[in-house]
């Protein structure tokens, strides 16, 4: 009984994993915008960076031509608690993320950064929803 109460007291103070990190910020901007997007929930960016890292990696035809494609831009603020919101993808800690809508019969995808090197993901659920909810077109 004791080692069940020092396992859970163990867990219940653990730190969170290191993949647990969200940005303050995420700035999407994009030419169909008519002024840039702020996510500024770092619940929701969690939720947002947590679903599109763990989505099936895209392939086939929904990955050619991505320099074709329209998309939106993510720009990611880290420690950015305290700080006025951000307005440019210029400030950010991070860049490279981006959102590129459905389009035609292609799927909406979603590039993120992982050791350095951009990856495509089929853009879940999750991340349409977010992003619908703060009226990024998610489908062109």
């Amino acid at each position: 009984m004791k080692v069940l109460l020092f396992l859970t007291v163990v867990a219940a103070v653990a730190p969170a994993p290191a993949n647990a990190a969200a940005p303050n910020y995420i700035l999407i901007t994009g030419p169909t915008l008519n002024r840039p997007v702020v996510l500024a929930s770092w619940h929701e960016n969690l939720r947002l960076l947590s679903a599109a890292d763990r989505a099936p990696v895209a392939s086939g035809a929904n990955r050619r031509d991505l320099s074709a494609r329209p998309r939106f831009n993510l720009a990611l603020f880290w420690g950015w608690s305290g700080r006025p919101r951000p307005t440019s993808p210029s400030q950010a800690n991070q860049t490279g993320f981006a959102f590129y809508p459905a389009q035609h019969r292609k799927r909406a995808l979603v590039r993120v950064i992982f050791n350095g090197s951009p990856v495509v993901h089929v853009a879940p659920l999750t991340v349409l929803t977010i992003l619908r909810h703060h009226r990024v077109p998610v489908r062109l």
